[in-house]
């Protein structure tokens, strides 16, 4: 037994290029699903408090026109966002239409230590203390279980977090999923699970580690949301009886940490087909109480065994990432079903296979040299694709170059790269066939300079970056190139070495103490 491979969707495939990985990973997939289908697309910037950038982007199909910021699009009203940005406002909605939340109230900062710690003792504990208006999870504290425990952490949220207002509620039982709905229908289904390792037999628990971050890095929302060696994982693993040395048995899954936070380096797992109608309802009526609402994700306490759920949040923005690129289950085209609802003619039109350079495309809106960037439209299909292999004397000779020219003056798109091994890689892709056939004939005489000896033909369906780009292996980057790689690597770690003292700082600080008892239930709850 092994940690499963991610999963692509065919049309994703090495299509999301860094800039669209990690937080924009919604806004790049729900524009780029847009543009594959001929739509108008447009990113721009906004400015907000405090002078912050914030990237948006529009669609439109030449008649109608839709604007969106992350994975929300203008069917969703402002008063929606407003309800949702504040969770105890959001709580009082959803009792109106008597949807199951936890019992809570609001404190701000003038509530007094006694006025909070009698509210807990009434309710009962175990409690959970979460910022109004906090999100990914920040100041969030659960399954308390003393009054003193609480009132430590209200101190350390109010003061040290900077939350003033914040909910202290009572802690239910269960699973608790990550759901999506849009126009009244349950898309899929979610579960986190923290950071872990499932073993082998073979390998050590730092080793199985490494594979697990190897995997991670193929994973567009979870590329740089490895996990790392610290000192929490350590102590967490001393606790449990290992070290990084030990060797778990094969199928002993071993934990190490006890949030579920995928920054910190835990686990999407689609858990759509779980979902009964009952919870489906309870999801989809909560998106009723909210006037405007038209596609949201919420975050659910889920008692499979009792067939019911409660409501911990409703999310008018949620991140899809990790329900379209999931490290367990089937993954869910949100993106797909997004541009569906907004632009429904869209629908029968074939998807094209480019995908465009969103680094370059966003990097002069960020840098403030403009405030709109466009972007060409795609071709619209069908498309044909090939994959050449020029064997010859072909490096050195032009043959990058001169294969570029050749694709843009026939409008075709791909890539073309130096292989170890002498060879010319080429990957093209267009709409006319006759001008791919015209391409491949001119590969069989390539530049005066070649000398073409043996030109090999695969077909091509995979997606492909539009233009004509010349890629660079390791091995064909320059001194300074690579001295320039070193340097990123140096400065990673030496922050990565700042992360870790300043961790261990913060253990010895007061709030670390305070949290103890917290740290001993959840490691229990883990153990069961």
């Amino acid at each position: 037994m092994t940690e499963n491979e991610f999963r692509w969707m065919p049309h994703h495939e090495g299509a999301i290029p860094p800039a669209g990985q990690g937080k924009r990973i919604s806004t790049y997939n729900i524009a780029l699903e847009g543009w594959r289908r001929g739509l108008d697309l447009e990113f721009y910037s906004v400015i907000e408090e405090k002078s912050k950038l914030k990237l948006r982007y529009s669609l439109s199909n030449g008649k109608k026109k839709h604007h969106f910021q992350l994975s929300m699009g203008d069917k969703v009203s402002q008063e929606a966002f407003d309800i949702c940005d504040d969770k105890d406002l959001t709580k009082q909605y959803l009792r109106k239409l008597n949807v199951p939340v936890p019992e809570g109230k609001m404190f701000t900062k003038n509530s007094s230590k006694k006025e909070i710690g009698n509210y807990a003792d009434q309710i009962g504990y175990p409690v959970v203390l979460k910022p109004t208006d906090g999100n990914a999870g920040k100041g969030v504290f659960a399954n308390i279980q003393t009054r003193e425990d609480l009132l430590n952490l209200v101190d350390h949220v109010q003061n040290e977090l900077g939350y003033k207002d914040i909910l202290v509620e009572k802690f239910v039982e269960g699973n608790e999923y990550r759901i999506y709905v849009l126009d009244d229908q349950v898309l899929g289904a979610m579960m986190r699970r923290p950071a872990s390792v499932l073993g082998d037999g073979e390998h050590t628990i730092a080793q199985l580690i490494h594979q697990k971050n190897e995997i991670r890095r193929t994973n567009p929302h979870l590329t740089s949301r490895l996990i790392k060696v610290d000192r929490e994982v350590v102590d967490l693993l001393h606790r449990s009886g290992y070290t990084l040395k030990s060797i778990p048995e094969k199928g002993k899954r071993v934990f190490l940490r006890f949030k579920s936070n995928l920054s910190a380096g835990g686990d999407s797992i689609d858990t759509t087909d779980d979902l009964t109608p009952e919870i489906k309802q309870i999801v989809i009526d909560a998106g009723k109480a909210i006037p405007g609402l038209a596609h949201y994700g919420v975050d659910m306490i889920v008692d499979l065994e009792r067939n019911t759920g409660t409501i911990l949040e409703v999310n008018a923005r949620p991140g899809l990432g990790g329900h379209m690129f999931p490290v367990e289950g089937t993954p869910r085209d949100f993106a797909a079903e997004i541009i569906d609802f907004y632009f429904p003619e869209t629908k029968g039109i074939e998807r094209s296979p480019l995908f465009f350079d969103f680094d370059a495309v966003i990097e002069p809106i960020l840098t403030r040299q403009t405030k709109v960037s466009k972007m060409v439209k795609t071709p619209v299909g069908p498309f044909y694709g090939m994959e050449l292999y020029i064997s010859g004397i072909v490096q050195n000779v032009g043959f990058q170059a001169w294969t570029r020219r050749q694709a843009l003056d026939r409008d075709l798109h791909g890539d073309v790269e130096n292989l170890e091994d002498g060879r010319v890689r080429i990957r093209v892709m267009g709409t006319d066939k006759d001008s791919l056939d015209e391409f491949k004939a001119a590969c069989y005489s390539g530049p005066y300079r070649a000398e073409v000896r043996d030109v090999e033909e695969h077909e091509w369906n995979k997606p492909l970056m539009i233009g004509f780009e010349r890629v660079k292996s390791i091995n064909n980057l320059t001194t300074r190139e690579i001295k320039n790689l070193a340097k990123e690597r140096e400065r990673l770690e030496r922050e990565r070495a700042k992360a870790v003292q300043k961790y261990e700082r913060l253990i010895n600080r007061r709030t670390w103490r305070y949290t103890e008892p917290f740290r001993k239930v959840a490691k229990k709850v883990l153990r069961k």
